[in-house]
């Protein structure tokens, strides 16, 4: 059973990680899809990001993210080719802890997406975060994991 303590404790563990390794695409591109429906909380918007960002930044830091991930998805090899592969381990990962919500589910649609990638281009601070991902953060690269993130991947 949690505690206020014990959340208290997480939350400030997590400002501090934030802090000292700087957030990027998940962050960046969840602000826009929250501001958009303020009734979606944060966590379950970084969620439904999280697999597509993974998939699009795999093939930059394959061996890196094959052992963050290899809990979740063990069998990585940390070669760049494995990108669909991890973002469905991702996935399915998600799935079992009850998160199986993408974003067509909550309401967005493939016409909402320039509005994202504009938000999320445009919005002050955001730039930022989009700075610090291990690839060039593009409109096309933005596009497509708002477009990744829209249906399973299993689909």
């Amino acid at each position: 059973m949690c505690s206020q303590y014990n959340i208290l404790y997480a939350s400030t563990i997590a400002g501090i990680s934030f802090d000292n390794g700087l957030l990027h695409f998940t962050h960046a591109l969840e602000h826009p899809l929250s501001a958009i429906k303020p009734d979606l909380a944060h966590g379950l918007g970084l969620a439904i990001l999280l697999p597509a960002v993974v998939k699009h930044i795999y093939p930059a830091q394959s061996e890196v993210l094959a052992e963050i991930y290899k809990p979740i998805v063990p069998d990585l090899r940390g070669i760049p080719g494995e990108a669909e592969k991890i973002a469905a381990g991702i996935e399915k990962w998600l799935f079992t802890l009850g998160i199986t919500e993408k974003l067509e589910d909550i309401g967005f649609k493939e016409s909402d997406i320039p509005r994202l990638v504009d938000l999320a281009l445009n919005t002050p601070s955001l730039g930022l975060l989009l700075s610090m991902a291990p690839i060039k953060a593009t409109k096309e690269v933005i596009t497509q994991i708002y477009r990744d993130s829209l249906t399973s991947i299993s689909k």
